[in-house]
């Protein structure tokens, strides 16, 4: 199918061709059923009535002839007006020859014939004989206003009608995205209209399906958010609630109080942290921009943070391999510190004992490029799509201690940056985070 085809057959199935469509067979529709009534109806009536009228004009006619001396030119000058058209024919006349036993017998003729009616009579007068007609131009143009305007006005009686009842259907999609929308305020995000065939009207309910399935999602993460904050609060809680007690005890050994103490002052660092993040994190998705600006060295940054998390990747033997170019980058140097702490911290956690960790950094001829692969377990594909999501803590091959805010952090950091953040399992193995971040050349040289 060709192009031009193509976008015939999508005009045709447009509502608005549809409309016109409609708009036009109602009308033929109402002006076919309006003559047809007013030919069944109003014209016998209106051709009865023209007939009468010349029976009535016979009668008066017979009137002037029985009681008065007028000849037939003055009885043609007595009866005649604009109403009528009146002649006097000639004997040998076809009007005459065709009726003359119906004239010798009734002195007259009446016929009525045409689809605006029309009565014409031959009337006897002696020996002369009297052509009248009631269709004369005044009496034309006052019939033609009359039906004119009779089927006008059943047209537009018929027209309401049909369009009533077609515009119930065209517009059964709004009614339905209405009534859902309804639903929607009221707090039924899982409400769904059908698809309609019409390609207005299947964006609008696709559009409308697709704000509700995201509505939904906000939904459950906001009572997830709700349900994940009280139970990270309250596992902590409840611990250095338990420990508190146990130190009220006088049978407690010295080295058992100091365990205590140390496990209440690592649990209350705990809340400390939440708390830190939930409020960091609410106020970068709040933020519109990365706030203020210097100019720093970005792998300056990167290695202060590796020497600060030192301990704990000597800890676990890591083995680090760092290769950092020299890059200079005009931007927030506070968050850009939370991104390679969170991401690298992270890396620590999920790289097991004597594993390794690579940090490059590199630019490119548009932006700037991180990576930080470590050799820990992979992550299931299903949990690659969530592993930003607040307190998303899914994937048992990677579960934490953490409270699962890092890494949204450093999302939301990255995208005031307009930079993005992208997580891969490497083909060789262990995972891979990228990092991208945009510059401009003349203010990083």
């Amino acid at each position: 199918m060709t192009m031009k085809k193509l976008k015939k057959t999508e005009y045709r199935a447009t509502l608005q061709f549809k409309l016109s469509a409609i708009f036009f067979v109602v009308m033929l529709i109402s002006a076919s059923v309006s003559l047809t009534i007013v030919g069944l109806i109003c014209l016998p009536i209106m051709r009865d009535n023209s007939e009468q009228q010349l029976l009535e004009m016979s009668i008066a006619i017979d009137t002037l002839t029985e009681h008065t001396d007028f000849d037939t030119e003055e009885i043609v000058q007595v009866i005649g007006n604009s109403s009528y058209e009146v002649s006097v024919l000639k004997h040998r006349d076809p009007n005459i020859l065709d009726n003359q036993k119906k004239l010798n017998k009734k002195g007259y003729v009446i016929k009525s014939f045409g689809i605006i009616p029309r009565a014409e009579m031959v009337k006897a007068v002696g020996d002369d004989y009297i052509y009248i007609s009631t269709f004369s131009s005044e009496s034309e143009y006052w019939i033609i206003n009359l039906v004119v305007i009779l089927t006008m006005g059943i047209s537009v009686i018929i027209g309401t009608v049909i369009t009533n009842f077609v515009g119930r259907t065209i517009f059964q999609p709004v009614r339905e995205i209405s009534r859902a929308a309804s639903e929607v305020a009221k707090g039924n995000f899982k409400v769904r209209v059908r698809v309609p065939a019409d390609p207005e009207y299947a964006m609008l309910a696709k559009s409308f399906n697709r704000m509700a399935e995201q509505l939904s999602g906000v939904e459950t993460l906001r009572g997830d958010f709700i349900s994940n904050v009280s139970h990270e609060f309250k596992t902590p809680l409840a611990s250095i609630q338990g420990f508190a007690k146990l130190l009220q005890s006088d049978t407690i050994s010295d080295e058992e109080r100091r365990e205590y103490i140390s496990i209440i002052i690592s649990e209350t660092s705990r809340l400390s942290k939440l708390s830190s993040n939930i409020l960091n994190l609410t106020k970068l998705e709040n933020q519109k921009t990365i706030g203020a600006k210097k100019r720093f060295s970005l792998d300056e940054q990167i290695r202060s943070i590796l020497l600060v998390l030192e301990p704990e990747w000597s800890k676990k033997d890591i083995d680090l391999d760092i290769d950092l170019e020299d890059v200079m980058y005009i931007g927030n140097e506070e968050l850009m510190a939370q991104i390679w702490q969170n991401v690298i911290n992270n890396a620590i956690k999920f790289t097991p004992v004597g594993g390794k960790i690579r940090v490059a950094l590199f630019r490119s001829e548009k932006s700037i490029e991180a990576e930080i692969w470590d050799s820990g377990p992979q992550i299931d594909k299903a949990a690659i799509a969530k592993i930003f999501d607040k307190f998303y803590q899914g994937d048992k091959s990677r579960a934490t201690e953490g409270n699962g805010l890092g890494l949204a952090l450093v999302k939301r950091i990255i995208e005031l940056a307009q930079g993005s953040i992208r997580v891969e399992n490497a083909p060789s193995g262990g995972v891979s985070f990228k990092i991208s971040l945009p510059y401009i050349i003349e203010d990083m040289m």
